[in-house]
């Protein structure tokens, strides 16, 4: 497998596509590839999946007639049974995640259900093709954008404030696309559409009438961004921690609804004692406190010790309300299970959990994903859809959770999509999409909206479950890989989505009692 990334840069230098390096048109205008022309070779994952890896010659910007020529990165596995069904298409989410060899290689060697145990299956009758993202540093052999969106750090003594924080985002921003600039980056090649036709070009490439789509996240709207433009070539699709093209912003109302369900929860399971306003009480009063006057505290450093003195405020809180807590990451369930004992912490002032985090973090330069900039900015928001979040009963507690994409929305190159793009409309392709009800990245409401657009379809919910709700649900049904096998195989899809249950129920959450000693303790033994 090695020879095949010697291989793909041998190959890409004749383009001039090395990210480090100014694209030199004039000198490779008559030696470089045509688009459509493929290098490929051969791979195969432990006796498993067999195919090709290949680099696929298209535009960078098919809207310029001389844009010069980059490549995008995809893996091919014909059926292990050829069948004549149609082919499934891997889209990966982020915008900015990738699947190169050794994920595929370590993913398959895991036992419990995964993406790649998935697509193994969809493999005994499918074709399965995994697209990667155009200019993902992430997918080998394609010439990756530069990573050059640097944010300089708040200051230490000063809360949080997300218009200010704002500001020092796009001032970033701003300096990362003077140097795609100047290497000759054309930005407005990295949008959803020229994703879109990314996955059309291979479609065409390998001659396939109709393709099924398979996406999480992000690569949920990929797919649903390719059903609005090619509805003739998409036979089904199969789509988890759904995002409808009209919710790239989040909906902080339906976040707070995550924080509802743990509320009534953690009251069920009894075992933490409540204040009399009760958890989401607790947490407005923090709010409320640290609106009217920040603390200043004595806080330790995590990893590095020492002591130092640290502002907080209330955009502090709101911030690493939906942030990884210990080592549970944001889409565990552990992190729900954890959230009650921040909350009550900070309502009982104990800020030194949360004052080590905002140590670790305020003094380091962040660096965001400059594609997912791009691309998301490209999907943009509706004015109905914007001024409905600014309206809606949460955005007084939680204020502007799209602080990010508020500051940058005028930033960036990328044409945004018209409202009609993004607006729902019915279609009469099956669909089954799979969510869970404690996903804080995506939220629960997103698949609840865009069930009615599909007459043909059926979602899952997992109740308990967060943004990656199908491991979640592999891991209580036993018959869950094959509830998305039937349907994907099925000569008749929508006559399967009977026999698939509504619902799937995980265990109640198992709650830590604040007895057990604080979260600044556990960060620290």
């Amino acid at each position: 497998m090695h020879q095949i990334y010697t291989y793909f840069l041998q190959a890409i230098l004749v383009f001039g596509l090395c990210s480090s390096l100014p694209a030199q048109r004039t000198n490779h205008e008559n030696t470089s590839p045509a688009v459509g022309t493929r290098l490929t070779q051969t791979c195969e994952f432990d006796n498993q999946l067999a195919g090709e890896e290949s680099l696929l010659v298209v535009p960078e910007n098919r809207n310029q007639s001389d844009s010069r020529k980059i490549t995008i990165h995809y893996f091919r596995f014909p059926a292990r049974q050829p069948s004549g069904k149609a082919p499934v298409f891997y889209l990966p989410g982020g915008p900015g995640d990738a699947i190169n060899s050794s994920d595929i290689r370590n993913g398959l060697r895991r036992k419990n259900y995964s993406k790649y145990r998935e697509l193994l299956a969809f493999n005994a009758q499918h074709d399965v093709i995994i697209v990667n993202q155009r200019g993902n540093r992430k997918a080998p052999g394609i010439q990756g954008l530069p990573r050059a969106w640097v944010v300089q750090p708040g200051a230490r003594l000063k809360p949080m404030v997300y218009q200010d924080e704002g500001k020092r985002v796009a001032e970033g921003l701003q300096l990362a696309i003077q140097e795609c600039a100047r290497l000759q980056f054309d930005l407005k090649g990295y949008d959803i559409l020229h994703l879109i036709d990314d996955v059309e070009q291979i479609r065409r490439v390998h001659g396939y009438s109709t393709i099924c789509l398979r996406g999480s996240s992000f690569g949920s709207q990929w797919a649903l961004g390719y059903l609005q433009q090619y509805p003739e070539h998409v036979d089904r699709m199969v789509l988890s921690g759904v995002e409808p093209l009209s919710h790239t912003y989040d909906s902080p109302t339906a976040i707070w609804k995550v924080f509802e369900h743990i509320e009534a929860e953690v009251k069920e399971s009894g075992t933490i004692e409540l204040p009399p306003e009760g958890l989401l009480g607790a947490l407005k009063a923090v709010l409320t406190r640290l609106e009217k006057q920040p603390v200043r505290v004595t806080g330790q450093h995590p990893r590095r010790g020492g002591s130092t003195e640290i502002v907080i405020g209330a955009d502090d809180v709101r911030f690493y309300l939906t942030r990884p807590i210990l080592d549970a990451p944001l889409y565990s369930r552990r992190m729900r299970e954890l959230w009650p004992h921040l909350v009550l912490e900070l309502y009982r002032e104990d800020y030194q959990y949360l004052a080590a985090n905002i140590i670790d973090d305020r003094p380091e330069l962040n660096h965001p994903d400059l594609l997912l900039a791009l691309v998301d900015h490209s999907l943009g928001i509706s004015d109905q859809r914007l001024k409905e979040l600014e309206q809606g009963p949460a955005r007084r507690w939680l204020g502007d959770v799209n602080w990010l994409y508020t500051a940058t929305r005028k930033s960036t190159p990328t044409p945004e999509v018209s409202d009609d793009f993004r607006e729902l409309k019915t279609s009469q392709t099956p669909v089954l999409m799979i969510h869970g009800t404690l996903d804080l990245m995506t939220p629960y409401e997103n698949a609840t909206q865009l069930l009615p657009a599909f007459p043909r379809g059926k979602l899952i919910t997992v109740q308990g479950g967060t943004h990656v709700a199908c491991q979640h649900a592999a891991g209580v049904d036993p018959q869950f890989l094959g509830y998305l096998t039937d349907f994907m195989s099925a000569a008749q899809p929508a006559d399967t989505l009977k026999e698939i249950p509504e619902t799937i129920t995980l265990p109640p959450l198992k709650f830590q009692p604040l007895q057990s000693g604080s979260l600044f303790q556990e960060l620290t033994q």
